[in-house]
């Protein structure tokens, strides 16, 4: 479980007037896209500079964008590297299914997979395991709501946005963290 981060809903008349910061950075994953509102961290990605932020602008359409760094983003920044990070909120829009998945992936501890049919389970819905995969693939902060982490019951991969690369490198990276602090 990951206490140190909490979601607070963004609200559709907070979309009206939103004003969005974002930067890119090196991380261990390639380069990063970091933004963030005023209350918390709203999107991250990994990739390309043109298609990161195409998809950001994507996500938030009527948004305020500036391209400048916020001391949010070295939080954020500190989370992707496996610092211990003081409490970190995120500032996302979602219906009320996509935020409960969120928080179930939330639990999911590093380190440690889960199934698209777990998170369905954890959601109270487990029938819904297409409707979990799709919320999943809706995740705007990448890594931090850690959707690397869910893989098919196969033990396959399943998909990921920025590229099962990435994907298998975040799992890989976490499961060394965990023997190391074991």
């Amino acid at each position: 479980m990951n206490n140190s981060v909490s979601i607070a809903p963004l609200s559709k008349k907070e979309m009206k007037d939103l004003v969005i910061s974002y930067f890119f950075y090196e991380t261990d994953y390639g380069l990063a896209i970091i933004a963030s509102t005023p209350k918390g961290i709203c999107y991250i990605g990994f990739g390309e500079k043109e298609p990161m932020t195409v998809s950001l602008k994507k996500n938030y359409p009527k948004a305020d964008f500036r391209e400048q760094k916020a001391g949010m983003h070295e939080l954020a920044l500190g989370f992707i590297k496996n610092e211990k990070v003081p409490e970190l909120t995120l500032h996302i829009s979602g219906t009320d299914f996509q935020l409960g998945v969120w928080r179930a992936l939330l639990q999911i501890p590093a380190g440690k997979l889960s199934s698209y049919q777990a998170v369905a389970n954890a959601v109270n819905n487990p029938k819904a395991v297409r409707a979990v995969g799709s919320a999943i693939g809706d995740n705007p902060v990448s890594y931090i709501i850690p959707c690397h982490r869910v893989i098919r019951s196969d033990g396959g991969l399943g998909g990921y946005f920025w590229g099962l690369d990435i994907k298998k490198k975040m799992i890989e990276k976490e499961a060394e963290k965990v023997k190391i602090s074991v």
